[in-house]
């Protein structure tokens, strides 16, 4: 997946949980649910020599992709400034990317956030990507029931 995406994410992620650790871990894992996902991402290579910092992006070779990466600046911009105020979760959950893609890469040429979310590529990966997705029911129940009890104790008193 793209940015916005993952900053769309980060974003639920906080709206739910709220508390700043726990926001960050799933913003942070929900990476691997995305990426898991194989959408289109970025089909036309960039050419030899060429900067691997844009490498995350479609190269722009003709009026397609041209306009794939204005939508994704612009989509990365606007979703970034409408939900300016769950950052923290739209952080963490590009966190993955902004490791891998734009610190490790260009050093080491290797990306190994995603390689070690692609080794759990598997039936087991499924149970994990399950586990993810309890994880996240769980907490939600919770905050849905405190604020529930906390909304019947406001009603009362």
């Amino acid at each position: 997946m793209f940015a916005p995406t993952h900053m769309a994410v980060g974003a639920i992620s906080q709206a739910g949980i709220e508390k700043k650790l726990p926001t960050a871990v799933v913003a942070f894992a929900s990476f691997a649910v995305l990426d898991s996902t194989n959408m289109w991402h970025a089909p036309y290579p960039w050419p030899a020599g060429s900067p691997v910092i844009l490498h995350f992006l479609p190269y722009p070779h003709n009026a397609p992709s041209i306009l794939a990466v204005i939508a994704l600046v612009i989509a990365t911009i606007a979703v970034g400034f409408l939900l300016r105020r769950y950052w923290w979760g739209m952080v963490w959950a590009l966190a993955p990317d902004i490791i891998d893609w734009l610190i490790l890469r260009p050093i080491t040429g290797k990306t190994p956030i995603h390689e070690w979310f692609s080794w759990v590529a598997n039936p087991w990966g499924f149970g994990l990507e399950m586990a993810f997705v309890a994880v996240i029911v769980v907490v939600l129940a919770q905050r849905k029931r405190r604020l529930t009890v906390k909304s019947s104790l406001n009603h009362s008193g």
